[in-house]
């Protein structure tokens, strides 16, 4: 990894502009050579305060017998040299309170269980106004705030008059293991993680939840599970501005283990970060980061004025699966991933900037980890034929089968990660760079970013941090995962001139037009592969049985299928394509319609939709023939053919909610609407044509 990530950095004019407008840069490192990941860390800011926590330590010896120490895996960021567990009192007397930031607090005693041990103060220092004049953390209503009641773990070191000064905050009750609700069944957790996990954001300001959602048991200690971070925007009068209703927010995978409070013995989840953050004002590094230097952090962290959704992942899959000699670990390979690309991250590939963009950013390039870490996990299958081999012999195997479901977890996410089918040309490379393929030239073997509006759109589900996070975690519930869902909204909350506002999908704050929006580019996306195939085949036969009968015997057909001429057929039928089949089916089926795979709508509500869908689409001909469609001004009030419409507005919905996918509803109304109008005589009811002369 060292090599593959290990280059020259020169700041270019972007770079330059950057720093000109406030960013931290790593200018230090300009005109530096062969610059690593931990150089790329240590040289990130100014000054050299970034403060690491080392892991998987060995003791080495050099040739010459120097002693070294070696590490297996880039280290974790953190905030402060020391840590304590204590309960935060009262403001310290005036006299010794000059600033108002200094507390009595009491520790915790581990023999008596609580907080019962020695008296002292600490300074919880306020921080002056950003660059916006917002504060980015004010100690203000912190005592006696519910988040505090099981204590706060404290991080810092002495100042030099010896009093200890917090530099990161972290409330315990917020980790322990501990559900303020539980949510059961398939569709109640994608109700909730679709929409009732942000609903109401503003209105929460100040309060926190740990909600439960699916999945049976309980998390044990020393279990492991993915970690989906996502933050929202900052509103209120003092707020950020806000760009076509959308708050764009932050995205983040991590990993979170339930291991035991050093000071009550008592289990608490240890979360860390893999924060693929680009250049920013606040200094905030690229890298793995633990909760105190990420999100409790006085000086950089966002609990205190963003809304926060931490979403733990438990999944059996997630501790190390066997398959014949060999172990894979999803979480150990997303973390490698993560890490070539949060060291490409801080040295901007040589540049020294790394910038967002639609096609680059914090969830399109986390997305891009996560498909090249189960790449990797495959092609370690493939390339081993002994491995090959007994998988082939032992099909029935525990381990088999194990691994079974972790690919097929796989082909969840792949779907997801490639709306399309199609996989960004600049992923596929970035793959091969990291597995040192021998297919790339000397000229291929270095990273790129792709930057084209194609490279956006194969990747459009992870252009924005909303989508990704309630995607991912979606697509991990319909794998059986449990989930645990640790939400803040703004601690302490009490600034009057701020309020949390949750993440959105593009035109968010606009429901109106971004949920037809979202509904719409998942049924475009959805292919006519494999089983959509079907469904449209099944659903075009069911139409045709009831429909040719039923039209008959109303008069609406008056003759028998006559094919001659195809000429003018074969050239109308692109455009029915287009409208009606594609523009219909895009307002009353796709834009209108939510799919119970994506929205976790119950057959009854699916039912209730589908309803509206038909008669919205049965309303619409004789307005349509009224107004700006003459043609059908007749035939489209004709009890007849609104019955039709009625049948072909069934079958599209029903096949619709069926595939979630809009081409099976627009291949049945294209093909229904193109032969009625040729071979069965359509033209001729709506007046469109003359009746030719039939010879006696």
């Amino acid at each position: 990894m060292v090599r593959t990530v290990s280059t020259d950095i020169r700041l270019d004019a972007a770079a330059h502009a950057a720093i000109a407008a406030g960013n931290v840069v790593p200018q230090r490192l300009d005109g530096r050579r062969g610059v690593g990941p931990l150089q790329s860390l240590a040289g990130a800011r100014p000054h050299d305060d970034v403060i690491v926590r080392l892991e998987d330590v060995e003791l080495t010896t050099s040739p010459t017998g120097s002693p070294g120490l070696a590490i297996a895996q880039p280290p974790v960021q953190i905030t402060g040299r020391y840590v304590a567990l204590v309960q935060l009192l009262q403001p310290a007397a005036a006299a010794e309170n000059p600033d108002g930031d200094r507390f009595e607090v009491r520790h915790f005693d581990r023999r008596q269980g609580g907080f019962s041990g020695p008296l002292d103060v600490v300074r919880i220092p306020r921080q002056p106004p950003d660059r916006d004049g917002r504060r980015l953390f004010n100690p203000d209503g912190l005592v006696g705030d519910p988040i505090g009641a099981s204590g706060w773990l404290v991080y810092g070191a002495p100042d030099a008059s010896g009093l200890f000064t917090a530099q990161a905050l972290l409330p315990r009750a917020l980790l322990q293991p501990q559900a303020d609700q539980l949510v059961q069944g398939r569709g109640a957790g994608l109700d909730y993680v679709l929409h009732r996990n942000w609903a109401r954001t503003p209105e929460r300001k100040g309060r926190f939840s740990r909600v439960q959602v699916g999945g049976e048991g309980s998390w044990q200690l020393g279990e492991r599970g993915l970690l989906i971070h996502s933050f929202g925007g900052i509103g209120g009068p003092a707020g950020e501005a806000i760009v076509a209703g959308t708050v764009t927010g932050h995205f983040a995978f991590g990993d979170a283990e339930l291991g035991r409070d050093p000071f009550s013995g008592e289990p608490l989840f240890a979360l860390r970060f893999h924060q693929i953050y680009a250049n920013n004002p606040n200094g905030i590094v690229a890298g793995t980061q633990d909760w105190s230097a990420y999100s409790g952090d006085l000086q950089r962290g966002w609990l205190w004025l963003r809304p926060i959704s931490d979403v733990l992942i438990r999944q059996d899959l997630f501790s190390d699966v066997q398959l014949g000699h060999r172990r894979f670990s999803l979480l150990d390979e997303l973390g490698v991933q993560a890490n070539v690309m949060m060291a490409r991250y801080r040295s901007g590939d040589g540049t020294g900037l790394s910038s967002v963009t639609p096609a680059t950013s914090c969830v399109q390039d986390s997305s891009q980890t996560l498909y090249i870490a189960l790449q990797r996990l495959r092609q370690q299958v493939l390339a081993d034929p002994g491995l090959m081999a007994w998988w082939r012999a032992h099909p029935n195997d525990s381990d088999s089968r194990r691994f079974e479901r972790l690919l097929a977890l796989g082909r969840s996410l792949d779907d997801l990660l490639t709306p399309f089918g199609m996989v960004r040309s600049d992923w596929v490379r970035n793959a091969a760079v990291v597995a040192g393929a021998d297919t790339l030239t000397s000229g291929e073997q270095h990273f790129v970013r792709g930057q084209s509006v194609r490279d956006a759109l194969l990747s459009w589900r992870s252009m924005l941090p909303r989508r990704g996070h309630d995607d991912i975690a979606r697509v991990f519930l319909q794998n059986g995962s449990q989930l645990w869902f640790q939400r803040t909204n703004q601690v302490p909350g009490r600034d009057p001139e701020l309020l949390p506002l949750a993440p959105t999908l593009l035109l968010g704050q606009w429901p109106w037009l971004s949920v037809p929006l979202r509904r719409l580019s998942d049924a475009v996306s959805t292919p006519l592969l494999g089983g959509n195939g079907l469904v449209a085949a099944l659903g075009m036969l069911l139409y045709a049985l009831v429909a040719l009968p039923l039209a008959r015997r109303s008069g609406l057909l008056r003759q028998g299928w006559r094919w001659r001429p195809l000429g003018p057929m074969l050239r109308q039928a692109p455009l029915l394509l287009l409208m009606p089949a594609l523009g219909e089916e895009a307002v009353f089926r796709a834009a209108l319609l939510p799919a119970a795979a994506m929205e976790g709508v119950g057959p009854w509500s699916s039912l209730a939709w589908g309803a509206l869908s038909v008669g919205l689409f049965v309303a619409y001909h004789p307005l349509a023939g009224a107004t700006w469609y003459r043609p059908g001004r007749q035939l489209f009030r004709d009890p007849a053919f609104l019955l039709s419409c009625s049948w072909l507005g069934a079958v599209c919905a029903g096949v619709f909610l069926l595939s979630g996918s809009l081409w099976p509803p627009v291949l049945i109304h294209w093909l229904a609407v193109t032969l009625w109008l040729w071979p069965l005589g359509g033209r001729l009811r709506l007046r469109m044509e003359a009746p030719r002369p039939v010879a006696p």
